[in-house]
């Protein structure tokens, strides 16, 4: 087997031309530069230098080794580098991800400020259902993700990371309420437009009504269930329902003038958002860096 430490004697007295001189070039004594360009020669098989006197001249086998010894010692010092790098979490690939509100509102703000003082960093964001994401950590497809509802998985640690205020919403064209408060009663009349069942933000808006309320959407009168954030958004601006969506996916739309917030008379409704990761798995530097400055910068 071709040692690291042989190749590099090996091309320090390429290099010189001289046993004698290559000892200052890797710190070594002569017998022992000696030695090893010995017990390469016999790995090898063949002889790599000849000696006439005090002139070194490269055999063939010299020259054929010669180009591969120098890119394995590059390779080295390369992987080195990387390493390094990929130790301090300056460098790498960064796999997350992120439950549908957290992945469309929240990490892309915080992946770019994290970027200014790791440009050379890639960052791949996966953007899901709660489940989804909980199963690709589950897996390793990713190492960390912020999800919309703690899950029952022994493996993994969900540590609350913020608070989400949930708000009732209506189109600002065409809709069932012209007060800007509605009385809890009303509210169960009212059509309504929801996540799937199953959904972290369902699962979680649910939670958070039978907690305020005494009541989920069960008591409402749902008139149509949606696969995404998004569609929901699109179908209360096209007046099918009301929804309870988060305060964070529609506040450009009510900037906007597309969308109305309707208060609830004595009820503020509030979802937590969680970061998940492997229990027994460690982080990757990288992972970890961006760990410590979600944990820092979110809100």
């Amino acid at each position: 087997m071709l040692e690291i430490r042989q190749l590099q004697v090996f091309l320090a007295v390429w290099k010189k031309r001289s046993f004698s001189k290559a000892t200052q070039e890797v710190n070594l004594t002569q017998p022992t530069i000696s030695g090893h360009i010995k017990s390469l020669e016999d790995t090898i098989g063949t002889k790599l230098f000849d000696r006439s006197g005090r002139e070194i001249i490269p055999t063939k086998a010299g020259q054929i080794l010669y180009p591969y010894a120098k890119k394995i010692i590059q390779l080295q010092k390369q992987a080195q580098k990387e390493l390094s790098l990929f130790q301090k979490g300056d460098q790498g690939n960064l796999e997350i991800g992120g439950s549908n509100i957290p992945g469309q509102y929240i990490l892309p703000d915080i992946i770019g400020k994290f970027k200014k003082n790791h440009e050379k960093i890639k960052v791949n964001l996966k953007v899901s259902d709660t489940h989804t994401i909980t199963e690709a950590i589950c897996i390793g497809d990713i190492e960390l993700g912020i999800v919309g509802a703690s899950l029952n998985y022994p493996e993994l640690k969900f540590d609350k990371c913020l608070d989400d205020e949930l708000v009732l919403i209506c189109s600002n064209k065409s809709n069932p309420i012209s007060e800007e408060e509605v009385e809890i009663e009303k509210l169960k009349r009212l059509p309504f437009v929801v996540r799937e069942a199953g959904s972290g933000t369902r699962v979680s808006t649910e939670k958070q009504l039978k907690k305020a309320l005494g009541f989920s959407f069960s008591s409402f009168n749902i008139v149509a269930e949606f696969g995404s954030n998004e569609a929901i958004k699109q179908a209360v601006k096209a007046g099918i329902g009301c929804a309870i969506v988060s305060k964070r996916s529609i506040e450009d739309d009510v900037r906007f003038g597309r969308l109305r917030i309707i208060s609830i008379k004595g009820v503020k409704l509030y979802r937590e958002f969680y970061l998940v990761y492997h229990n027994s798995r460690t982080l990757s530097p990288l992972a970890e860096a961006f760990k410590e400055f979600l944990l820092k910068n979110i809100t």
